[in-house]
């Protein structure tokens, strides 16, 4: 069985490949390609990517939702229909799955509902799992939610992805009024390539508090009063 990542991706007409986004999967996928691994994508369309995960993941669990329906089936993968954002239809996804060692996002591209799918089964996710969504550039498209002009919009998902590299490193960030997210210290990394965004879930490190054995009175200080303002 061939598996070329590349090669595989050209017998499919999935919109991937057009987007450029095919050369940076290999760089994730290609050590985990033989794994047993849950893998959901939220959006079907013609079931493209579905059957180029299917052939290039052999020994993967691998399910797909949409909110319409589709007239075909792919031998080994199963379909889903609900709405991404509704909350009941993901829970019992989670319920029959459990967990989930790679999430894609290519369903509406709506910024409420990526950021409300990521909330809800970002905690399904295994430790050093994937989230990837892709399309970011609806960030930018006022009919998304986005904005062409307010590139600081708080409720865009590109900002909210950006907010998560805060998570990565928030120990370093020991000071008064600071708000904690509840990602904190639960994200490896956030990479982000044009118009696509990878998440790796994973514990951070304590370096800051671990490490720093000489404080002085102010650093005490702050130490104290965070405990209270987050």
């Amino acid at each position: 069985m061939n598996s070329n990542f590349i090669e595989i991706a050209q017998k499919y007409l999935t919109n991937k490949s057009k987007l450029k986004f095919i050369k940076v999967y290999e760089r994730y996928f290609n050590s985990i390609k033989d794994k047993k691994l849950n893998i959901l994508e939220i959006g079907i369309d013609k079931g493209e990517s579905l059957r180029l995960w299917k052939e290039y993941f052999p020994n993967a669990t691998i399910c797909g939702i949409d909110i319409e329906k589709k007239n075909f089936i792919i031998n080994g993968v199963n379909f889903l229909y609900g709405d991404q954002s509704d909350i009941l239809f993901l829970k019992k996804i989670t319920e029959n799955y459990r967990f989930f060692d790679i999430i894609i996002d290519d369903g509406s591209h709506i910024c409420s509902h990526i950021i409300k799918s990521f909330n809800f089964l970002y905690p399904f996710l295994q430790n050093k799992g994937l989230y990837i969504v892709e399309d970011l550039q609806t960030s930018y498209i006022p009919r998304y939610g986005g904005s062409r002009l307010k590139l600081n919009k708080f409720s865009t998902s590109m900002n909210f992805f950006k907010r998560l590299s805060d998570c990565v490193n928030y120990e370093h960030l020991n000071r008064p009024f600071y708000s904690k997210n509840k990602f904190d210290g639960l994200v490896e990394y956030v990479h982000f390539y044009q118009n696509i965004v990878f998440i790796k879930k994973g514990v951070s490190k304590k370096y800051y508090h671990s490490h720093k054995n000489n404080k002085s009175l102010l650093d005490t200080l702050m130490e104290i009063l965070s405990k209270f303002f987050n």
